[in-house]
């Protein structure tokens, strides 16, 4: 049976995410983050897409598109991601053992400027939500640190502006219900 389609038209903007399989790590070394941001840089060049958030975390990532071409966003997944298990793969010794990611990424589209804004803290406050770091601006390997000039060119221009003062915006804490929604509408996907 076929898998059905994401429905990802033009404009919309799009909170994605995947995770490996069994939530097992799929970067554990600094350098195997920034590979993966290079693949990133890599597929953008041959499935352009339009990368407003991103946050890279040790077993998951997330990505927030906008939306320019229905197909883009899915075949700019696939080609990182098949990229990426094929390389973990050899990496690890473990050529032909199974699934790297639990299975196709999950999309949730976002409806308003509210919701809007509350996923893109969601995704960059990532690493602070999990403990890994104190300011959510230290996490080398999210949109967040590429905003304040780590010299990645991985994000396109924002359809909204964001607000003054966003690095502490995004420090300080999603309301339960703000949170909860966010993570709700993944698991319809």
């Amino acid at each position: 049976m076929p898998r059905t389609s994401r429905n990802l038209p033009p404009d919309c903007i799009v909170h994605v995410v995947n995770r490996g399989n069994d939530k097992r790590p799929l970067f554990e070394r600094a350098e195997e983050f920034e590979e993966f941001l290079q693949l990133v840089t890599w597929a953008k060049v041959l499935c352009p897409v339009r990368i407003v958030a991103y946050c890279v975390m040790s077993n998951h990532w997330h990505f927030v598109f906008w939306v320019e071409v229905e197909w883009d966003v899915s075949a700019f997944l696939h080609r990182l991601t098949t990229t990426h298990a094929k390389r973990w793969r050899q990496r690890t010794r473990t050529v032909g053992l199974g699934h790297v990611y639990q299975g196709r990424f999950k999309a949730s589209r976002i409806f308003s400027e509210r919701y809007y804004f509350n996923c893109l803290r969601y995704v960059e406050r990532n690493a602070l939500q999990a403990g890994l770091v104190h300011s959510a601006k230290d996490w080398r390997w999210s949109s967040l640190a590429e905003r304040l000039g780590n010299g990645r060119r991985i994000l396109d221009a924002d359809p909204a502006g964001l607000p003054a003062g966003w690095v502490e915006l995004v420090d300080q804490p999603l309301p339960d219900c703000d949170s909860g929604e966010i993570r709700s509408s993944l698991k319809r996907y």
